[in-house]
């Protein structure tokens, strides 16, 4: 990233942990014999904001065909990561059912030194009381923010990621909570 415009602090890495239903709700549209994610042109629009501020990682149940399919639309100049979705017993009935593969997760790519990131956003629709104290504990800043399933990922959302950034390194705490 590199400096930002206040005054010279080098901009914070972040991995911003991005879910696809319940946050960017793409239309779903048959093209011939298969199926198509679409996005609107305002959710793509956010989502490359977003990727203009850390790298994307998908943490969705989605196909990998189709999440190939959506960042065909995105266009983004880094590929978003993936992060592996593994379903434990008891981990649908966890608040943050994704939680323990987020942190397996994570936990590998920095035992793996690929954890080039100084803070983490986490924007799911599913965000439970369990996630917040994962964050509180995690050793990084952590922001979470949670959409209304139905609308989605909003500019509100796009602008506490920033305002996040904006914070870091001024004396802030490691976790926001976004309601």
């Amino acid at each position: 990233m590199g400096p930002d415009q206040s005054g010279g602090r080098a901009a914070i890495e972040l991995i911003i942990l991005l879910d696809i239903d319940g946050v960017l709700n793409p239309k779903l549209v048959r093209v011939g014999d298969s199926v198509e994610p679409h996005l609107s042109d305002v959710k793509l629009a956010r989502v490359r904001r977003l990727a203009a501020k850390g790298r994307i990682a998908w943490v969705s149940s989605w196909q990998g065909d189709m999440i190939a399919k959506l960042e065909a639309q995105l266009h983004l100049e880094a590929e978003p990561l993936r992060v592996t979705i593994t379903m434990r017993p008891g981990d649908e009935d966890r608040p943050t059912p994704k939680l323990r593969s987020v942190a397996r997760w994570l936990d590998r790519m920095d035992a793996a030194g690929e954890a080039d990131w100084d803070a983490v956003v986490w924007i799911d629709d599913v965000l439970g009381p369990d996630v917040h104290e994962w964050a509180h504990t995690f050793g990084k800043p952590v922001l979470l923010e949670k959409p209304d399933p139905v609308t989605g990922l909003t500019d509100a959302h796009v602008v506490a990621v920033q305002v996040f950034i904006n914070e870091q390194g001024v004396g802030t705490p490691t976790h926001k909570e976004q309601p």
